[in-house]
């Protein structure tokens, strides 16, 4: 079971039908198909073109992964919203468990900027 703790949230007007995309990366114009440049969180709920969406941007939250992430890796964000382990001075978190690709898993972001070097 993948457990969540505290995190802080904004929301968002969906641009397009996000309701498969539950607890993938989102940008501010409400649609999937970001990179970590992008990214300001992780869509919380299933919402349809037009609707107001919470968006995690800080704390301990889940997410899909998109590839094989080890346990500590710190992780960005793909075309499709999925996170993966990146080796690059931009990353959005730390993955807090080892996952495979399609897994959701928890991993500690900060969308604010806070991670970049």
């Amino acid at each position: 079971m993948t457990v969540e703790r505290s995190y802080e949230t904004i929301t968002v007007i969906a641009s397009q039908d996000l309701s498969a995309n539950q607890f993938k990366a989102v940008d501010l114009s409400g649609g999937v198909g970001v990179n970590s440049l992008i990214a300001v969180g992780i869509q919380r709920t299933k919402a349809l073109a037009g609707d107001h969406m919470t968006v995690a941007y800080k704390g301990q939250m889940k997410a899909f992964a998109g590839a094989a992430i080890a346990s500590g890796a710190q992780v960005g964000v793909t075309a499709s919203g999925f996170l993966i382990s990146v080796a690059t001075s931009r990353y959005v978190g730390i993955a807090l468990v080892a996952a495979g690709s399609g897994d959701i898993f928890p991993f500690v972001g900060d969308f604010n900027m806070g991670l970049i070097a």
